[in-house]
């Protein structure tokens, strides 16, 4: 039962709890919805056509101009000079909202002589990032760099600047803006670069998580996969309200010097970036790392900041200056003892198929797209218990790569996606992810128990074949979850969720399954 992903801004969205151990990526959760705007391909076209029938010339080429403002941070990489070799650590110290903490390495910073785009290039080989000194900005603001990735992850930075980035936001308000790759292009399209960004004090009338907007090229297409590619995004300063309710400061997107995407009071959707990410002490700079994903393999040159908006022929200029090598080539290191890369985990097989399911999403070959099929909504009414029982076959790379259980106001059924444009008046009163995480809740309404401690590797392994039973007893504005998965080899975990105030007494509840990356049979509802 694949269903085309349909639904709307709800869900880009709110990260809002603390797991088990150290698994809340704030970049890995919460995927936005699809889009279907073609405006970004109309602008590509050379010509176009009226209601007549005849052909109307493009608007002329942009012209490059100069530049006369001062950089507020250039990064040429021609040396290493103000540049610190970082890794990840296990050790999150202070971070309440990190998987890794970030601490000082060893590693060389290696500078590829003559590859970049303007003479030197920094090289990062995937053991290392680079932190850099990074100021603060107003929301008028641009920010440039050439980039030659030899290896992206989903969610993986680029380069990634913001303060407080590894605090929860209940400790302080969190802000960022990642370079990035996600599979949130059409039908669950990867897409390179994708600048995603959050201020998690920024809307909060309206979700209490904040605001998490994006913005990419709108053609669903990885750019900058073993070649150069320049991505400037320019913020104009204006502010305006997006069709969330949330406030964005329009934005301009740019690839190669050519202006691919444009978010503003027009085009208003959730693309765009968030008010006052650069704003505030304690901005931090890190390129190729963060506090969660897989660290960046690739070259990167010419980093600009300036704290003025751009001209679309500044920008060109600065695509102008470039003239990088078609195939660049990494410097060599002698890691000496280092330990090689893991091998990329073979696919696992396919799943068994149970004919005495009731339901089931995703195909046995573990492939779901997020949000992109779902059960039946059943009642839970104040006083009763619902138990569910339904096998979860995960593709064992992700922790989120599981089922999802979905707590709405709405009776949801197999035939529609879950959202807003097929329900009306649908809206979520909070999302479990079972590997003891979600969103959408009030602030502290959740609260974890897990039997696995910090064993991520052995909860991922089980659950790529595992019998589950899922408890919900409702008393009122609560809920208390008990989970059991049951493994292959007949190992068990548990966890246990209580959900304190996540809708008032007299609200109707509803609760529907759905999933990621994975293929769930349900096999009843009692």
């Amino acid at each position: 039962m694949k269903k085309k992903l349909s639904f709307t801004l709800a869900l880009a969205m709110v990260l809002s709890m603390t797991a088990c151990g150290n698994n809340t990526p704030a970049s890995t959760t919460a995927a936005p919805a699809e889009t279907t705007t073609t405006a970004a391909t109309e602008k590509a076209e050379e010509t176009t056509t009226t209601a007549a029938g005849t052909e109307e010339a493009a608007p002329a080429p942009v012209e490059a101009e100069p530049i006369s403002y001062e950089p507020l941070i250039h990064l040429d990489f021609e040396t290493a000079d103000g540049l610190t070799a970082v890794e990840q650590s296990e050790n999150v110290g202070a971070l309440t909202g990190s998987n890794f903490g970030i601490q000082d390495s060893a590693h060389p910073i290696l500078i590829a002589e003559g590859q970049g785009a303007v003479g030197n290039a920094l090289y990062l080989d995937g053991k290392y990032g680079v932190d850099f000194p990074m100021k603060e900005t107003d929301e008028s603001y641009t920010f440039s760099f050439w980039y030659n990735a030899d290896r992206v992850s989903t969610y993986g930075p680029v380069v990634q600047i913001g303060r407080n980035i590894g605090m929860s936001n209940a400790d302080a308000t969190v802000t960022w803006l990642n370079v990035t790759k996600t599979t949130w292009g059409s039908n669950s399209a990867d897409i390179f670069p994708v600048v995603w960004n959050r201020n998690s004090s920024i809307g909060t009338e309206v979700n209490a998580d904040g605001v998490w907007p994006w913005i990419y090229a709108m053609d669903d297409v990885e750019h900058g996969k073993r070649e150069w590619c320049l991505v400037t995004v320019v913020a104009d300063g204006n502010r305006y309200v997006a069709d969330d309710g949330m406030e964005r400061v329009g934005t301009k997107f740019y690839l190669n010097g050519e202006l691919k995407w444009e978010a503003n009071a027009e085009n208003m959707y959730y693309q765009g970036l968030a008010p006052e990410i650069l704003t505030g002490d304690g901005i931090e700079g890190h390129i190729g790392i963060n506090y969660w994903d897989t660290i960046f393999k690739g070259f990167i040159d010419e980093l600009y900041i300036y704290d003025e908006a751009l001209t679309d022929g500044q920008v060109k200029t600065l695509f102008e200056q470039g003239n990088p090598p078609e195939k660049p080539v990494a410097p060599e290191y002698d890691a000496g003892s280092a330990e090689p890369e893991p091998a990329e985990p073979e696919p696992l097989p396919a799943a068994p198929v149970d004919a005495s399911a009731v339901d089931v999403l995703g195909t046995p070959d573990r492939v779901l797209g997020f949000w992109s099929d779902t059960t039946d909504g059943f009642e839970l009414k104040d006083g009763a218990a619902l138990t569910f029982k339904l096998n979860n076959y995960s593709d064992g790379v992700n922790n989120w790569d599981n089922f999802v259980t979905a707590f709405t106001n709405t009776a949801v059924t197999t035939d529609k996606v879950a959202s807003a444009d097929n329900y009306e008046g649908y809206a979520e009163y909070g999302v479990l992810r079972a590997d003891a995480f979600g969103w959408g809740y009030p602030e502290g309404a959740a609260t974890f128990g897990c039997s696995w401690g910090d064993d991520w590797a052995g909860w991922l392994k089980l659950m790529t074949s595992a019998n589950v039973v899922m408890s919900i007893k409702r008393d009122g504005a609560d809920a208390f979850v008990d989970y059991t998965f049951t493994g292959a080899d007949g190992t068990a975990m548990t966890e246990t969720v209580t959900l304190t105030g996540a809708w008032a007494a007299a609200d109707p509840v509803y609760v529907h399954i759905t999933g990621e990356a994975a293929y769930i049979e349900l096999l009843s509802v009692e």
